[in-house]
C-alpha cells in the first residue's frame, strides 16, 4: 500500500471505444447511435468503472487489487469521445476500512456517474459460498419476459481460461496505460467485472438488452492470465419501480476455483407494458 496516498486526488480521460466488431450494428456503434439520436456511440458502464478503478490503484497499488473495493451507480449516458473528469474527495476513516467518494463529470458539466473508492485495513472475510455451485452455461439460455426472474434463481458461466491473448486485448479496451497490470501479470478489475456480467447476462434471454445502473466490488486475491474463471451466483433480488424492472445479481468470480471478487450487480432487464 502506498504509504499515504493524496486525497481528495482526480483523473481526467478522454473516453474511447475500442474496436470490438461485438459492437457493429449496436448502440455502442457511432452510425447506429447517431441514427437513434445520440451524439455518438454509448459507452458501456463496464468501462466507466475500468477508468474509475484507475483511482483506486493509483491511491492503493498492489493492495486495492488484492482487498480493496469500490461502487459505482451509472447516472446519465456516456459517449464515445467524451472528455470526463473523476474525482475522489477526501479519504474517510469509517474504523475498518478507508473510502473516498467519487463523481464524474463530462464536459458539459453533467454528473454521468458517482461512486467510492475504498480499502479495509485487513483482509475481508471470504463469504459462505456453500450453497453455489458453477453451473455451466447452456447453449442456449432460457428466455425470460418480465416478473419472470426472482431471488434465489442460479446464475450459470463459461467457465473459460482467460489466455494470455485475452489478457492484453483487455487492457487495450480499457485503454489501460499503467504499467502495473501487465508488469505484474494481473487481470484488471475492470476485465473481472466485465466477464462476470457476461456470465450473468448470458445465463437468461432477456426481452431487451439490459441497462447497467448499479456494481459494488470487493476484491480478495488477483487473478492472472492463465487461471480459468468462473463465476458462481445467483439472482439475489428482482423488482418493478417506476415501470422498469430490474435484477440485482450476486456474482463471485473464481480464478482456478480460488474466490477473487465478489460483484452486487443492479441491471434493468425489461420495461412494463402499457395498455393502450
Amino acid at each position: 500500500m502506498n504509504s499515504s496516498p493524496v486525497f481528495p486526488r482526480e483523473l481526467a480521460v478522454n473516453i474511447r471505444l475500442d474496436d470490438d466488431p461485438r459492437y457493429k450494428g449496436s448502440i455502442h456503434d457511432d452510425a447506429v447511435a447517431r441514427s437513434r439520436g445520440y451524439k455518438a456511440a454509448l459507452v458501456p458502464g463496464a468501462f466507466v468503472y475500468g477508468h474509475i478503478s484507475r483511482l483506486a490503484l493509483h491511491a492503493w497499488g498492489k493492495d486495492w487489487t488484492v482487498r480493496g473495493g469500490m461502487g459505482v451507480r451509472f447516472r446519465r449516458p456516456v459517449h464515445n469521445g467524451d472528455h470526463l473528469v473523476m474525482r475522489a474527495g477526501p479519504l474517510q476513516d469509517e474504523g475498518s476500512v478507508c473510502r473516498a467518494e467519487v463523481s464524474v463529470m463530462n464536459e458539459d458539466g453533467d454528473e454521468v456517474a458517482a461512486g467510492w473508492i475504498g480499502l479495509p485495513e485487513d483482509s475481508p472475510d471470504l463469504p459462505d459460498m456453500s450453497r453455489l455451485a458453477a453451473i455451466a452455461r447452456p447453449e442456449i439460455p432460457p428466455p425470460v419476459e418480465a416478473g419472470d426472474l426472482s431471488r434465489g434463481m442460479p446464475l450459470t458461466t463459461a467457465n473459460r481460461i482467460l489466455t494470455d491473448v485475452d489478457f492484453k486485448a483487455s487492457l487495450r479496451a480499457f485503454g489501460e496505460a499503467d504499467p502495473f497490470y501487465e508488469r505484474e501479470a494481473v487481470v484488471h478489475s475492470g476485465c473481472l467485472m466485465r466477464l462476470a456480467m457476461g456470465d450473468t447476462n448470458n445465463s437468461f434471454r432477456f426481452p431487451t438488452p439490459v441497462v447497467l445502473t448499479g456494481i459494488e466490488t470487493q476484491h480478495f486475491a488477483q487473478a492472472r492470465p492463465g487461471q480459468r474463471l468462473a463465476v458462481v451466483g445467483a439472482v439475489a433480488g428482482a423488482y418493478l419501480r417506476k415501470g422498469k424492472h430490474y435484477l440485482e445479481s450476486e456474482e463471485f468470480m473464481l480464478a482456478d476455483g480460488k474466490l477473487v471478487a465478489r460483484f452486487l450487480r443492479t441491471q434493468i432487464y425489461a420495461f412494463e407494458q402499457v395498455s393502450s
